[in-house]
């Protein structure tokens, strides 16, 4: 039982810190699109993989390679072995563009753990790399299961009982 509460624990305390990592990054910037760079910065990428490391579909991938166009931080170039697509590569602009949000990051992080010692921040590190790693490894076969179990849909039902009727 103890493991069973440590383990909720630590679930909702990393779905807490992912759901306000993920708010407060999409008041910064489009985490799609700074995805999108950050797959084609160390090299130039087909449309279809950047939607296969990014789990985005292909119209999704479109639209952020477009805007990243037009604010230049990509090039898109035609494939020289695939005529049927194309390479999508970072800019100067672009990779100066990440190299600005990660500094950005790295002053807000600073600010949180202002008084943490060099220690703690060692440890968290350490345990949030093995907690990726551990996640990429088998954090598929978990969801897979977790999709075979029938959840509680929430669903509108006009004129339902639940609500006396009224609708």
């Amino acid at each position: 039982m103890e493991r069973n509460n440590a383990v909720l624990e630590l679930n909702r305390a990393t779905f807490v810190l992912v759901t306000e990592a993920h708010r407060g990054m999409a008041r910064a910037f489009d985490a799609a699109r700074v995805g999108v760079l950050q797959a084609v910065a160390p090299n130039p990428l087909r449309p279809s993989e950047i939607g296969e490391r990014l789990d985005m579909a292909p119209s999704s991938v479109t639209r952020h390679t477009q805007a990243l166009e037009d604010a230049g931080h990509v090039s898109v170039e035609a494939d020289p072995d695939d005529g049927r697509t194309c390479l999508i590569r970072a800019t100067p602009d672009g990779i100066e563009e990440l190299q600005r949000l990660e500094q950005i990051g790295n002053d807000a992080f600073s600010r949180v753990v202002s008084d943490w010692t060099t220690d703690d921040l060692h440890t968290l590190t350490r345990l949030l790399r093995r907690l990726t790693s551990d996640w990429a490894e088998r954090g598929a076969s978990a969801r897979a299961r977790a999709r075979q179990t029938k959840p509680t849909r929430w669903r509108f039902r006009p004129n339902s009982a639940a609500d006396g009727g009224q609708r």
